[in-house]
């Protein structure tokens, strides 16, 4: 027999009186039945389902079988639920607090400038990028936090072309050089001015140190490098698109472009002396490098000015594009074990804790709190979070193949999830429900007005599908069950296994899809997740140039 502690009244306290003594009272027995009492769990049958979707069945429930297992069930409280939304409104703050608010709005947001080019004139540039409905950071910024973003779970056949295509043409460039001194680009010979400017362009007739043929660059030759080297075994090779940073500059080229400098105000000295006996590309003022811009890994030399206000990654101490990988700086977080190789896959895992923005978070919440809330005390946290993830990695899984150049972030696939484990309770409990398929009819009405919701732009449809088709099978793996019968316990058995076997084969189906059988682009898989209703209300998340003219 087990004995309930108590503590001794004041009156039973010997010696003097303590002002203050800790414990001084009996614990009342109304407050010992509070803590033990658990009329208010959940019944089985009796949550959302029960009180919304269809009247429970008393005669049913009981029999002494059926009333035995529903006296068996623990009663459990949600802190999965608990614990999941604390931490997605946490990282929400933080990613607001860094980033800050994209532009807010239903279509393209437009923005134009003068922006200081490599001409070293002012231009008129535009640009668009989609406005974020959800009231959050832009999509780039969502790609760094950790967003779906296929580009940065696998090697993209369609980008790493685009990549090869303007190596080639880098290939093609030289170093322009400003005939009054005021500073040289790297450019193709159709963008260097023949009348302000002088292209230096190595080639067979006219070969640079060592006979290469392959630049000038401007600002960066073997020659005048000491880290690294071009020393064999280790010489750099005569290709440019494949010459690395250099980190150390030879000390007489640095003297002497400091001394060039110094001397550019001297009107009289004749700076030409000095030419002579330096390569011109090594004592010019470089006024463009690298910049990364958008999401897909696109690279162009120009001014730092140019850069900022396209929201680029500016790279001031490369000098080439193949110098430097962009799909890292699109990509952030943990860098790839092989540059070539993008390799984040954890991006299933990390988008389901994501948010587009508040709007986006106020809808979780609502989610979370009144529906996985209540599933949560019929199955335990282990079972729910296995359903919950199953879901939503199997949902973002399935993005990340049909709509690869969405960067997509929260738990929808999740939700579908908890949806179908409402539409298995239905199925579990369906003699116990006085109208069994009235309760299973709205539900598959609320999961088609769902779906057709998915066709806006701001909704990730497949991971809604799949996530409730991932979570059906889950909820009957994982969901406690009532059995009336002996046939019909073993029938429910035989499908759990069969849908862990089905979860097991799906996935890997999907992983299969994902890297030996990708999609770039299908239009009618498109169609399924946003139906253009307007020009531009379907508009891939990346900046596009429109225009840029000079004053």
């Amino acid at each position: 027999m087990h004995m309930i502690p108590t503590f001794a009244t004041d009156a039973e306290v010997p010696g003097p009186r303590t002002k203050g003594l800790f414990g001084a009272k009996r614990i009342s027995s109304s407050t010992i039945d509070r803590v033990f009492d658990n009329s208010n769990r959940r019944q089985y049958g009796m949550g959302i389902v029960g009180r919304f979707f269809g009247s429970f069945r008393k005669s049913v429930a009981q029999k002494p079988d059926v009333r035995k297992q529903l006296d068996d069930f623990e009663d459990h409280r949600p802190y999965f639920t608990y614990w999941i939304t604390t931490v997605q409104i946490l990282i929400l703050i933080i990613s607001l607090a860094c980033y800050g608010f994209g532009p807010v709005g239903l279509d393209l947001h437009h923005r134009s400038s003068l922006v200081l080019v490599t001409s070293l004139s002012l231009q008129q540039v535009e640009y668009q990028e989609p406005a974020n409905f959800w009231l959050g950071p832009r999509a780039s910024d969502l790609i760094h936090l950790g967003a779906k973003f296929a580009p940065c779970m696998r090697r993209d056949i369609k980008i790493l072309k685009e990549i090869d295509m303007w190596r080639e043409k880098e290939r093609d460039t030289a170093c322009c050089i400003r005939n009054d001194d005021s500073g040289c680009v790297q450019s193709s010979r159709a963008d260097c001015s023949n009348t302000i400017s002088t292209w230096k362009k190595w080639g067979p007739a006219d070969s640079g140190p060592g006979g290469r043929i392959s630049g000038s660059v401007c600002g960066l030759d073997p020659k005048f490098c000491d880290a690294p080297a071009s020393i064999a075994p280790y010489e750099w090779p005569d290709d440019i698109t494949k010459w690395p940073i250099c980190r150390k500059i030879n000390p007489f080229s640095q003297r002497f472009r400091g001394k060039e400098q110094n001397l550019h105000g001297n009107a009289n000295f004749p700076v030409s002396r000095y030419k002579d006996k330096m390569a011109e590309h090594m004592v010019c003022e470089v006024i463009g490098h690298p910049c990364c811009i958008g999401i897909h890994g696109t690279c162009r030399i120009t001014t730092k000015e140019y850069c900022d206000f396209v929201h680029g990654y500016f790279h001031e101490e490369a000098s080439l594009c193949s110098q430097i990988e962009c799909l890292h700086d699109v990509c952030g977080m943990i860098p790839f074990l092989n540059p070539e190789w993008p390799d984040q896959f954890y991006r299933l895992f990390t988008t389901t804790f994501l948010h587009a923005g508040i709007l986006h978070i106020i809808i979780t919440l609502f989610i979370q709190y009144f529906l996985m809330r209540d599933l949560e005390k019929l199955t335990g946290s282990v079972r729910i979070a296995l359903i919950y993830f199953t879901g939503a990695l199997a949902g973002n899984l399935a993005s990340a193949i049909f709509i690869p150049y969405r960067a997509e972030v929260g738990p929808a696939g999740a939700h579908f999830a908890l949806l179908a484990t409402l539409v298995v309770e239905v199925l579990h409990c369906w003699p116990m429900l006085k109208y069994p398929r009235r309760a299973l009819i709205k539900l598959i009405l609320i999961l088609v007005g769902l779906l057709l919701l998915g066709v806006l732009p701001w909704v990730d449809n497949y991971a809604h599908l799949f996530g409730f088709i991932f979570g059906f099978l889950a909820a009957y793996a994982f969901m406690p069950f009532i059995s009336f019968g002996h046939y019909d316990r073993r029938r429910k058995i035989f499908i759990i296994w069969i849908s862990l076997i089905l979860i097991v084969a799906l996935f890997g189906l999907l992983l299969a899809l994902f890297y030996h059988a990708p999609t770039y682009e299908c239009e009618l898989c498109k169609l399924f997740n946003c139906v253009p209703f307007t020009r531009d209300f379907c508009a891939s998340q990346n900046i596009n140039f429109k225009r840029e003219e000079p004053v």
